[in-house]
């Protein structure tokens, strides 16, 4: 069974979510991935142009196995970050197997990245109907590791591994969100 590529667009009340335009967003995109703050505990680099940025885009909306959107503050109608999703069927089970977003740094910590998430695991459980959603955070990177937890996310394993980036060994914390728990959580998202 195979899931569908297109990015459906999904509406909230302070960001919509919808499929990348690599030609459209570049330019965002590019300002967006200059903070160096964002890429610290991410496999991601600095762009040297907006090419890099546009390649970038085309190869989340284009690579098999991932649905990605572009996240637009709905005031202002721009581009403030990125948002994927892997599904997979593994033994029969159907699940989220990684997620990640990027968001603008001046949108850190405003409620953006929380609505989003709600957007995008509802569309994953409901509609996708999967069973669980998994994500990783290196240890080190406690923003990211609280902002799962918060959401529902439960800590199952703990892996010491390599982070190529740095050359160095790191603890590497394994997640997964099921889906009766993302329904009771849900509501603290709302608020």
């Amino acid at each position: 069974m195979q899931y569908m590529k297109e990015s459906p667009t999904l509406a909230g009340d302070k960001v919509t979510l919808r499929k990348i335009d690599p030609e459209k967003d570049k330019r965002d995109f590019y300002k967006m991935f200059k903070e160096a703050d964002m890429h610290l505990w991410t496999g991601n680099k600095i762009f040297k142009n907006e090419e890099e940025a546009h390649n970038e885009l085309k190869k989340y909306r284009d690579l098999e196995g991932l649905i990605a959107w572009a996240l637009i503050k709905n005031e202002t109608n721009q581009f403030i970050g990125t948002y994927w999703i892997a599904p997979a069927i593994i033994d029969g089970k159907k699940i989220i197997s990684a997620e990640a977003q990027r968001i603008d740094k001046t949108y850190w910590r405003k409620g953006y990245t929380k609505e989003a998430r709600k957007l995008v695991y509802d569309y994953a459980f409901h509609v996708l109907e999967v069973d669980e959603i998994y994500a990783q955070a290196w240890e080190n990177n406690r923003n990211s590791c609280l902002s799962m937890e918060k959401a529902g996310f439960v800590l199952t394993d703990s892996v010491e591994r390599e982070f190529s980036k740095y050359g160095e060994r790191y603890i590497e914390n394994h997640y997964v969100l099921k889906k009766r728990l993302w329904l009771k959580m849900k509501e603290s998202l709302q608020g």
